[in-house]
């Protein structure tokens, strides 16, 4: 994502995102919080961050529209989107692994 802002590639970026929140968010972050269901505030803190990781994505769309490129724009929501991945990240090391 870093390489095609740099590139001013809007239209590379705008395409990589689609593929990238059916992907990563809708099936990867569903997946491992699926496995936070035994607490309800780890599964909430998980909710939250992946809604995030939506507003970041939309963030980063909407930087690439026709007319609306902005590579500024671009560069702040992918770090949000960096920061929020990390936070959901950082939720591993509370799941309790269950025999």
């Amino acid at each position: 994502m870093q390489g095609r802002i740099d590139a001013e590639d809007f239209a590379g970026l705008l395409d990589f995102c689609k593929t990238y929140d059916l992907e990563f968010r809708k099936l990867r972050l569903s997946g491992a919080k699926k496995k936070l269901m035994q607490d309800k505030e780890l599964k909430s803190q998980a909710t939250e961050y992946a809604n995030a990781v939506t507003f970041d994505l939309i963030g980063i769309n909407r930087s690439c529209r026709n007319g609306q490129e902005s590579k500024e724009s671009a560069n702040k929501y992918l770090q949000e989107l960096r920061e929020d991945i990390t936070k959901f990240l950082a939720l591993e090391e509370k799941i309790q692994v269950q025999d």
